[in-house]
């Protein structure tokens, strides 16, 4: 993956017009969450269509269950051997040690979010990251009719996800690694690290497995692909 520079977002490493230190979608995602946005990681460039796509929808999508499991193996390969090599970078991003790791809630799927129910996740994210707590249901959609989610591209919503009054003690000062599959926008992601932050959290980081292109309808993304991709950056496996 690239590293924030030149043409390159400081906070999601997308690809960023010459001489701006962010992005089209973190500028307008920004200002409209009216709220700092945490640093990104991601895992590998995405572009769309293209076999890491078909992973990270298929985990959670595909009406096969032999190829769910297929494919949530995968999903946990990816994080766990990200998580092992880029540990320090995370804690120096956070500003110290990670407390808690969560995935991101869906905004629109009912239940545990997506990445909750892959097994196995949890405890290498706790192995590989001493002194951190798998606590995914911290986080989940808020309700009621005043706190619709309307979390859609370059739309967040501050108010989409919410803490569970019962376990928020648990984010007083903490520092908070976010996980999830998919970054477009980054609207989901930033809104719910925008609801851990007003929920006490000290620091919030995400790692976040597929960076979306579209190099089929932007010349722009099209390039920074070219640029930046190397050998087996899309690869399922």
């Amino acid at each position: 993956m690239p590293r924030p520079g030149p043409g390159v977002c400081q906070i999601c490493c997308g690809p960023a017009r010459a001489g701006d230190p962010v992005c089209y979608a973190c500028g307008v995602v920004g200002r409209r969450l009216a709220s700092p946005l945490v640093p990104v990681f991601p895992v590998r460039l995405c572009p769309l269509p293209g076999p890491l796509y078909r992973v990270l929808l298929g985990y959670k999508e595909s009406p096969v269950a032999e190829a769910r499991h297929r494919f949530a193996a995968i999903v946990r390969t990816l994080f766990r051997e990200f998580l092992l090599t880029r540990a320090d970078d995370l804690v120096q991003a956070a500003g110290g040690p990670l407390d808690v790791a969560l995935p991101v809630p869906s905004s629109r799927r009912p239940g545990p979010a997506p990445l909750a129910r892959v097994d196995g996740i949890g405890p290498d994210t706790e192995r590989v990251l001493p002194g951190v707590r798998w606590a995914p249901v911290l986080l989940g959609r808020s309700s009621g009719a005043e706190h619709c989610p309307r979390v859609a591209h370059l739309r967040p919503d501050a108010a989409a996800f919410c803490v569970d009054p019962a376990r928020a003690g648990a984010l007083a000062g903490a520092r908070v690694l976010l996980l999830d599959d998919t970054y477009v926008s980054g609207a989901r992601a930033q809104s719910a690290a925008a609801a851990l932050h007003a929920a006490g959290a000290r620091a919030t980081v995400i790692v976040v497995l597929g960076r979306v292109l579209r190099p089929d309808r932007s010349d722009r993304q099209a390039a920074f692909l070219r640029r930046h991709a190397v050998r087996g950056s899309d690869r399922a496996g």
